[in-house]
């Protein structure tokens, strides 16, 4: 499943995906960025749609996944372009997923891999 979201965000498509994503999915988004904070339903449309208020071409690539039972640890680069200035955005980040029920119940983004491995038990 965690697959299946990496691809489509590599392709720039954000789109939730209902067969994939719980109804009550939660995003906790890492301190500093666009759209800090605990976003859920409706609000996760809001938060992307910040992002894409400031980047051009945003997506991001996956590099590295982790198994941790009904965690897996996602380690990607967020890539885009500064709207109206140009500047390139290339950050590694890492997100803890989490899935219950056979659905993503929840994705958690941290700066650090090691940070996110933590917080899966598997430091």
């Amino acid at each position: 499943m965690v697959k299946r979201v990496y691809e489509r965000w590599a392709r720039g498509d954000f789109s939730v995906d209902p067969e994939l994503m719980a109804a009550d999915f939660v995003w906790h988004q890492r301190r500093g960025a666009v759209e800090p904070g605990s976003h859920r339903g409706g609000g996760i449309g809001l938060a992307l749609e910040r992002i894409f208020e400031v980047y051009d071409d945003f997506r991001i690539e996956p590099e590295e996944y982790v198994d941790a039972g009904e965690q897996v640890v996602g380690v990607a680069r967020s890539c885009g372009r500064a709207r109206g200035k140009g500047m390139e955005l290339d950050l590694r980040l890492a997100f803890l997923w989490t899935v219950h029920d056979g659905k993503l119940a929840g994705m958690e983004q941290f700066a650090e891999r090691a940070d996110a491995l933590r917080a899966a038990g598997l430091a």
